[in-house]
């Protein structure tokens, strides 16, 4: 093989070697036949530069007329079109960011129903992983399903950076791995970048927060808002009885069903009006386990489990044990000591707030609301001995943190300030904060 790379490289080198030759004998024999023509005339007959040009007269009428005027309307063309251009361009600049963050958003949306929709679901709604629990020895304890959270209002709670970090590093000791370069995964720092993108594209706006933030709330006490008011229980289930005897006509199911949303929705309100009575530390209660918008998926221990039994594999048809059921009740009895305790706010990723342990924190109960309104940040101190560790570890409630860490990005891909120049409000009130702060002072 290489005597024959040899041999085509030098026949090549021949090849241009033939042609150059032959062609500076063509030049030299046409130099030759050519060269010694007699001219047809004097420089000064043949040379376009020295023939005599028109007159002043005739230079100084219609030719200077026409060449003023073209320059004259060449100069309106540029005065006029140059301006035009110039107030064009925020729109061009503004169309590049739109069409970029549209690339981002379509490119980051691929990514994330590969990589992550399995467990957060689609359109980051939240949804569940099979996964199991081990010992310190990393024996195996039990089979659970962990609830992975929605991501639709991540970027309220958490600093572009933030979420960069834990895509890129994880969040151990949960399922959550480690998807990005810096920590191991398989992901490109441009790949994270898009589905950050993508996740500020399914982020709930504020009216959404605080109507799910409600609606958790209300659900927590619908049950004892029933048992205080049997009246609303009775038309619920004369009203639910009548859906099911309508049947398939048409008009006495429509009927019913109006019949039904009437209650359901005296219910909600007697049970908003029923939050709104409680004392401040019970409405704190409630905002402390109110899933996604509160506090004990990080401070509860077993918060976010739901066991599928002790004896079996997770993803080998496992049956899923409904929490506070009688079968999830017997698990957790045969596990024992192998699991811990579910206190609320014992601590599990995030610190156990039990035993006044948020009174030697924070002297005060507005030092204890201003952190739990902005959460941690990278090397700043909180309450008496708390240092932020910048990645994430607690997440902001009560003001929009999104674009905190992002920089340069934040005026193109910002997420935090509104079209209409307002700022997002955070995930809770300053009301529901106090309030979380009355029942946690009190653990």
């Amino acid at each position: 093989m290489h005597l024959l790379a040899s041999s085509t490289q030098r026949n090549l080198g021949m090849a241009i070697a033939v042609l150059a030759i032959v062609g500076f004998a063509v030049y030299l024999i046409y130099n030759v036949l050519w060269a010694g023509r007699a001219e047809k005339g004097s420089e000064l007959e043949l040379a376009p530069n020295r023939k005599p040009y028109l007159s002043d007269e005739d230079l100084e009428t219609k030719k200077l007329d026409f060449s003023l005027a073209t320059g004259l309307v060449t100069l309106v063309i540029i005065g006029v079109a140059l301006p035009l251009y110039w107030l064009g361009e925020p729109g061009r600049q503004e169309g590049y960011v739109n069409y970029t963050r549209d690339q981002f958003t379509s490119r980051g949306f691929e990514q994330y129903e590969e990589r992550c929709a399995s467990c957060h679901g689609g359109g980051g709604l939240g949804g569940t992983t099979a996964t199991s629990v081990t010992d310190d020895n990393g024996n195996f304890v039990a089979a659970i399903q962990w609830e992975a959270p929605a991501l639709t209002t991540v970027l309220y709670r958490f600093s572009e950076e933030e979420v960069r970090y834990i895509l890129n590093y994880g969040r151990p000791p949960t399922p959550m791995q480690a998807w990005g370069a810096p920590g191991g995964g398989p992901l490109t720092t441009q790949q994270v970048d898009e589905i950050i993108q993508y996740i500020q594209s399914i982020q709930l706006s504020p009216d959404q927060v605080q109507a799910e933030v409600l609606d958790g709330l209300v659900q927590q006490v619908r049950a004892d808002v029933l048992l205080v008011y049997p009246h609303l229980s009775e038309q619920l289930a004369q009203a639910s009885a009548a859906v099911a005897a309508a049947g398939a006509d048409e008009s006495e199911a429509e009927s019913a069903g109006r019949q039904l949303a009437a209650i359901e929705q005296e219910i909600r309100e007697t049970s908003e009006q029923y939050i709104s009575d409680l004392a401040s530390s019970d409405r704190g209660e409630l905002l402390f386990n109110n899933g996604e918008y509160g506090c004990a998926r990080c401070h509860t221990p077993r918060e976010s489990w739901i066991f599928t039994g002790p004896e079996r594999v997770p993803g080998e048809g496992s049956v899923v044990l409904a929490k506070g059921s009688e079968a999830e009740a017997e698990v957790v009895a045969a596990l024992g000591n192998l699991i811990p305790a579910k206190i609320s706010g014992g601590g599990a990723f995030g610190s156990n707030l039990t035993n006044g342990s948020t009174l030697r924190q924070f002297d005060t109960a507005e030092g204890h609301a201003g952190f739990i309104m902005v959460g941690s940040q990278e090397g700043v101190g909180y309450g008496n001995f708390g240092q932020g560790d910048g990645g994430g570890q607690m997440p902001a409630f009560g003001v929009c943190v999104g674009d905190r860490d992002s920089g340069e990005r934040s005026p193109i891909f910002g997420f935090c300030t509104l079209e209409d120049g307002s700022v997002r409000p955070g995930l809770l009130t300053e009301q529901q904060i106090a309030d979380i702060v009355a029942y946690e002072r009190e653990m």
